[in-house]
């Protein structure tokens, strides 16, 4: 068992015990770390023995929160006592004193639940002597308070049950309700969960399920002390209605003698009593939050000499005229038989009514201010002596010296009350931070956060004002020896985790690690001896550098890295060879039967867009590549430089290089030179693009090679003496066709005049069947506007459309001059024509109409028939072509 674990029980018990709440569990994390100790080594576990013979030391000077409750409550029940008396001015009537009694009863009652019996007659001590004290002064006919001996102990308890399985979940509850008894505006929802455990722990008589319901018993005992906002807000209310008639009798003193404004004030502060106290129904303190309310009424009633018709069954302070002489008197009485620190004798009668109303506020104002005080609860105790020292500012010295000496012994007190305060929480930060550096001295990776933790806190401005010089020296020697015993341990836990690392390390290399192993298994040892370095490394990389058990092993860890770099090299070596053979037999393999295939020339020239030769091609390709694109191949060249055995590798993918170029080239000369043997293909124009096609594929073939210009020059060659030829044929029809059009355009007019009954104007609305009719500059739509397969000739006159057909002589001559003279026939440019009207007849008309077809629309193209006119053509001018009957 580590000692941290120990030592996690032993910092949580401190802490614990700094905390009011949590007090109770300070005793289980002792017993945890008491039964491990048998766990470690005698020498080990002797401090850890001190510190928990210490701290239940501490324990023993610790009042739990409960019984300091109940304490506090005892005080509380004293102090209304001493106040009650305070404010009826020492007279107490039997009354009176049956009210005093009945909180000194309240205060011996909340004395009887004192649960720690070793220190409840200490604890009950003084406020019993107080007791007996007032008791003695004002003449209570009562006995004494009761000595309160230590009951015998209680017979061992017999073997409980196992909690129940609703026991965590009772647990859970209880802990809420302390969570909302604890938190400001939700204490009202702490009945609500103490209801729900006691459901839960219905029918379980385990130990803890006792110990819960005395817990819960013992939250709703401090619950039935708390007074709710309900109340507060009564008390609030009436309190504002008491100085509403103080502020009342100020404005109205000039009335003060009149009946009806005496009347009228104690009908305002009976309506106080009745209607705002009596919604005051708090079990136990009704009758504490009351008093001093009744007590300034009855103040009231007292100075304006009231006597009230009504008044509820509370002690009523003596009235009458003479009430400031009686009051005087039982002060100047009850101060001499008091404490040594009584206050001097003072003429009281000389006070006015304002003077004793501002004494009474101030002796309120500091007795809360001393409650808070002795409480812990300091915020805000300034403002009440601001409050108590303007108050008294305008009585005179005489009367408030005694008030104001207390304000200056409660300010003394404050301050030593934070500075204590203050003390206890740095040192049980610093404690703290210096228990979780002891623990993480194991744990290196947090012991660096630890550190730089407390000296933070430990070099904070606060620290260095409120800790004695002593006390801050000795945190500082507690830090340099806790860090100088870790840094020893760290060492020493450091170097027997290193050493067998590096050991490990130095077998495994004794010998190559990598010898006949494929690359997975070499990576894998690899990794292994990485390692194996790393673990080392990082074991000693976090003692000091100049530490000499580091530099020793540094130094053989430079060993075991020469011996795993010359081991590595060696293996790569032996594996660079065979990956580069084994790369270049999968080329060969691909490329295998290269050297067996021959070219096959096609008997129609240039049919073959290039040589029949894939596996040759894929050769080139593939010894090129490996030559002189693939990155691996090549970073082992850069990496190894002069390697015998990847030379030998490279001169075999040259000679098989430059051996398919060669074959391959010789392939392509080939077919060029079969295309240099046939005529220029001029009226084929596929054939004429086939020295491109043969241009690109020799390109892509012999990209980046030595074989690729010849064989691409050679054919462009050939495609360049074609294109030229191809040039001088056109430029001879081009000449041809411009000199017969010329010609044709000499020749229309005789060929027009020759024609007889030529009409001089045609109408084909008034045609009729046998007219011969002249068209001048017209152009032939058909195949156009119309359809072609049915009439040569087509066009839309007047708006109406002729369909012509040509005469035979005609269709030769157009044949003869397309097809024979390769001219071309212009249909973009003016005809001249001469037909004779056959009559009506039917033609395509080409139409475009737009569906729908789904959420789309298409245009589609259709040809529809139509009426026309159909006529004979027996002469036409058409560019180079002219020809009549």
């Amino acid at each position: 068992m580590s000692i941290s674990t120990i030592k996690i029980y032993l910092n949580r018990a401190l802490e614990n015990l700094d905390s009011p709440y949590r007090v109770n569990e300070v005793e289980p994390d002792l017993q945890q770390a008491e039964q491990r100790l048998p766990n470690i080594s005698p020498e080990d576990a002797a401090p850890l023995i001190a510190q928990i013979a210490d701290i239940r030391a501490k324990l023993e000077n610790v009042v739990s929160p409960a019984d300091a409750r109940q304490v506090n409550a005892a005080q509380g029940k004293i102090r209304q006592a001493r106040d009650f008396i305070e404010t009826n001015h020492g007279n107490l009537n039997q009354s009176a004193k049956d009210h005093v009694e009945e909180l000194f009863q309240g205060a011996i009652q909340f004395l009887d639940q004192i649960t720690d019996l070793r220190k409840a007659d200490k604890l009950k001590a003084p406020i019993l002597a107080e007791i007996d004290a007032i008791r003695t002064q004002y003449g209570s006919n009562r006995a004494p308070a009761p000595v309160y001996y230590p009951p015998p102990p209680f017979p061992p308890p017999a073997p409980k049950p196992a909690p129940s399985q609703n026991f965590p979940h009772a647990k859970n509850k209880v802990f809420w309700a302390k969570e909302y008894f604890n938190t400001p505006g939700r204490i009202e929802q702490t009945e609500p969960e103490l209801a729900q455990a006691e459901q839960l722990l219905e029918g379980d008589a385990s130990q803890e399920a006792d110990a819960l319901r005395a817990e819960i018993a013992a939250l709703r005992d401090n619950l039935a002390d708390i007074v709710m906002p309900a109340e507060e807000a009564y008390i609030r209310s009436a309190q504002r209605d008491v100085q509403g008639v103080r502020d009342y009798i100020d404005r109205q003193r000039e009335f003060l003698d009149r009946a009806d404004t005496k009347q009228e004030l104690d009908r305002q502060l009976q309506k106080i009593i009745e209607e705002g106290l009596s919604r005051i129904k708090h079990p136990r303190k009704a009758d504490q939050l009351k008093a001093p309310i009744l007590a300034e009424i009855a103040l009231i009633r007292s100075q304006l000499n009231i006597v009230p018709s009504t008044y509820p069954q509370t002690p009523q302070p003596l009235i009458g005229p003479a009430w400031a002489q009686t009051w005087g008197q039982s002060l100047v009485q009850a101060q001499a038989q008091a404490v040594p620190q009584a206050s001097p004798r003072i003429d009281l009668n000389a006070l006015s009514f304002d003077d004793q109303d501002r004494l009474n506020r101030a002796r309120r104002g500091i007795a809360q201010a001393r409650n808070n005080i002795e409480s812990g609860r300091t915020e805000g105790v300034e403002n009440l002596f601001f409050d108590a020292t303007n108050i008294l500012a305008p009585v005179s010295n005489a009367h408030k010296n005694h008030l104001v000496a207390e304000i200056e012994q409660l300010r003394r007190d404050l301050e030593a009350t934070r500075f204590a305060e203050s003390t206890r929480i740095i040192t049980g930060d610093l404690d703290r931070k210096l228990q979780n550096i002891e623990m993480d001295v194991e744990a290196p990776d947090r012991l660096q956060y630890s550190v730089i933790s407390f000296k933070q806190r430990f070099e904070q401005d606060d620290v260095r004002r409120i800790l004695t010089p002593n006390t801050y020296r000795d945190y500082e020697s507690r830090l340099a020896n806790v860090l100088a015993a870790g840094n020893a341990q760290i060492k020493t836990e450091k170097l027997n985790r290193a050493n067998p690392a590096l050991q490990r390390l130095q077998d495994k290399l004794s010998t190559n690690p990598f010898t006949s192993l494929q690359q997975y298994e070499a990576n894998r040892v690899d990794s292994e001896l990485r390692s194996m370095k790393w673990q080392v490394e990082k074991e000693i990389n976090e003692l000091p550098e100049d530490d000499p058990d580091r530099l020793r092993i540094y130094e053989l860890l430079k060993d075991t890295d020469d011996k795993f770099a010359a081991y590595s090299n060696e293996w790569a070596k032996t594996g660079i060879h065979d990956a580069v053979k084994r790369e270049w037999q999968m080329v060969r393999d691909e490329v295998q039967g290269w050297e067996q295939e021959l070219h096959s020339p096609n008997t129609q020239v240039l049919e073959d867009p290039e040589p029949s030769m894939s596996r040759t091609r894929l050769a080139i390709h593939r010894a090129y590549y490996y030559l002189h694109k693939d990155t691996s191949a090549q970073r082992t060249r850069d990496e190894n430089p002069g390697d015998s055995v990847i030379a030998a590798v490279d001169r075999e993918a040259e000679h098989v290089l430059e051996a398919a170029g060669t074959k391959l080239s010789s392939a392509y000369y080939q077919i060029i030179e079969a295309a240099e043997q046939i005529e220029t293909p001029v009226g084929d124009r596929w054939l004429q693009d086939k020295p491109g096609y043969l241009i690109t594929n020799a390109q892509t073939t012999f990209e980046n090679t030595k074989f690729c210009e010849p064989v691409v020059d050679c054919i462009r060659a050939l495609d360049q003496r074609w294109k030229d030829e191809l040039e001088a044929v056109h430029l001879g029809r081009e000449k041809l066709g411009e000199k017969l059009s010329s010609e044709a355009i000499q020749k229309w007019p005789s060929i027009v005049a020759a024609i007889p009954s030529i009409v001089s104007y045609f109408d084909p609305s008034s045609a009729k069947p046998g007219d011969t009719v002249h068209f001048n500059g017209v152009y032939n739509r058909a195949g156009w506007d119309f359809d072609g397969n049915q009439y040569g000739f087509s066009m839309r006159y007047n708006g109406v459309p002729l369909g012509g057909i040509y005469e035979p002589y005609i269709n030769k001559a157009l044949d003869y001059a397309a097809y024979q003279l390769k001219l071309t026939i212009d249909d973009h440019k003016e005809w001249d024509l001469v037909g004779i009207i056959l009559g009506p007849g039917s033609i395509n008309q080409r139409t475009k109409r737009t569906i729908r077809i789904g959420m789309h629309t298409e245009e589609v193209e259709e040809w529809l028939p139509e009426g026309c006119l159909r006529l004979c053509i027996i002469a036409l001018r058409a560019g180079p072509v002219v020809v009549g009957p």
